[in-house]
């Protein structure tokens, strides 16, 4: 099947100067686990969601009913990451973001999402399932390297 140019995908490129970040991402990410089939908290759609690194509420995209988008108009938090892609957006900068902060970030979600950490994470620390609490969500007590 031939791929329709509305349909094809596009290379997305990165904001690597975005000012939000360094304010407004929790420092304790590397002592949070991460469930990536978590639902939104306000429609409990589990299909394509994001989770502010503010405050780490999970919401829907904009392609379901919005949540995510109406959650950083009521509470200015700029950051969010996608459980389907792994991206990082900035509502701020209106624009897709990267930054060495989110490394931890990004390796919590791909050992949810895929089983692993990824191969270019280093020494990065990320919290073991067995010290969050319930949900696959939370603060764990110690953080295990991955």
């Amino acid at each position: 099947m031939p791929i329709v140019p509305s349909q094809a995908g596009y290379p997305v490129n990165r904001r690597t100067n975005c000012p939000h970040i360094q304010d407004h991402v929790s420092p304790d990410w590397a002592k949070v686990t991460v469930d990536v089939s978590k639902p939104c908290t306000v429609c409990n759609d589990a299909s394509e969601n994001w989770r502010c690194l503010e405050c780490q509420g999970v919401f829907c995209s904009r392609y379901i009913k919005g949540h995510a988008a109406e959650h950083n108009q009521g509470t200015s938090h700029p950051i969010s990451v996608s459980f389907s892609d792994l991206s990082t957006w900035c509502y701020a900068c209106d624009d897709y973001v990267t930054d060495p902060l989110l490394k931890p970030i990004e390796a919590a979600l791909h050992l949810s999402k895929f089983g692993t950490i990824p191969p270019d994470s280093g020494d990065i620390e990320i919290a073991s399932e067995e010290n969050s609490t319930a949900g696959g969500e939370g603060t764990s007590g110690s953080a295990s390297k991955a």
